[in-house]
């Protein structure tokens, strides 16, 4: 597990929540030997903003082919919004 110690400018590997954790996986090592040399103070702070628009990016696609799975449309998100979702006994 990768430790991104932004205030403090670096970044470390805190190995126990890794052997905890199990095994890396490819991207966890991929990235492990991207970042195995600090080019300047600044690349934590890329490599952040790279890590957190790659997950959005996944997300993002997760979550549309869920909705696209469930047939849920614009309109039915409109409907829910207006609705309290509470049905009576």
């Amino acid at each position: 597990m990768y430790l991104f110690a932004r205030d403090l400018g670096y970044i470390c590997f805190d190995i126990k929540s890794a052997v905890k954790n199990g095994p890396l996986n490819d991207a966890q090592l991929m990235v492990l030997k991207v970042v195995k040399d600090q080019y300047d103070e600044k690349d934590p702070e890329d490599l952040r903003k790279l890590l957190i628009d790659f997950n959005d990016r996944k997300m993002q696609e997760h979550l549309d082919k869920f909705i696209d799975e469930k047939g849920y449309t614009d309109a039915g998100f409109e409907k829910m919004s207006h609705g309290h979702g509470r049905q009576a006994c």
